[in-house]
């Protein structure tokens, strides 16, 4: 069977992330206005880039693992200004230390080890810089088996509480955090390619499959976290 990240890029689906549009919504037409360069990490097919070139002029930067992927997402934003797409890893990050205003990892840190993910990102955020995480949390309720079921088909590291997402951002130097649940979007039809093999289309089967069965046991949470800066103060709302 076929990796679930294999058939996400095989679909070139844009907004695969829990919540969808809606979630990215939610957040996009909060940022600063006065920011000068914004890093999204796994920027897919690059949909959350062109709804943050209308709300920033700051020089957009894109990076996702999948040469497919940025294939897709440079065709699809080859028209906007000031905006970079590259193929890097978060274990290759080619920026420099303290050079992004804001980062935005929409349902991609929960797929990597984050105890090292998460500390390579917060150097790359200038003092006082934002950090926008879209990431799904378990309850503390969640049977064992199905914790196992999830992290065995997402090929997720690890799968974490909503305190455990708080205690890991409050460790790594942020400050003040906002965060907010965020209701799952329905799911719409997917238009399958004519070529999508069997081994694909038996991922997307137990894809639906886990998700009906964790429907109420996965819940999705929205964190924007402030980078700290001479203040030190821990706050969350």
């Amino acid at each position: 069977m076929a990796s679930y990240h294999e058939l996400i890029t095989q679909l070139g689906i844009g907004y695969t992330h829990p919540g969808g549009t809606t979630a990215t919504e939610r957040w996009v037409k909060q940022i600063p206005k006065n920011l000068k360069h914004v890093l999204e990490v796994g920027c897919g097919t690059g949909e959350t880039l062109q709804k943050l070139r209308d709300q920033t002029d700051a020089f957009l930067y894109g990076i996702d693992s999948s040469p497919d992927m940025v294939a897709n997402a440079k065709s699809k934003t080859k028209h906007l200004h000031h905006l970079e797409i590259m193929q890097q890893r978060i274990d290759d990050l080619l920026f420099r230390h303290h050079f992004f205003d804001l980062i935005i990892s929409e349902s991609v840190l929960a797929f990597t080890s984050i105890n090292h993910s998460l500390p390579k990102l917060t150097n790359l955020l200038k003092s006082n810089g934002q950090i926008i995480l879209l990431e799904m949390a378990k309850p503390h309720t969640l049977p064992h088996i199905k914790e196992e079921k999830v992290k065995t088909f997402y090929q997720s590291p690890q799968l974490l509480s909503k305190e455990d997402w708080l205690k890991l951002l409050l460790d790594n130097g942020y400050e003040t955090v906002y965060v907010e649940r965020v209701e799952k979007e329905r799911q719409t039809p997917v238009t399958l390619p004519q070529h999508l093999s069997i081994d694909m289309l038996q991922t997307l089967k137990v894809h639906y499959q886990l998700n009906a069965e964790c429907a109420n046991d996965l819940h999705t949470y929205l964190f924007i976290a402030k980078k700290r800066g001479d203040n030190h103060d821990h706050t969350c709302y």
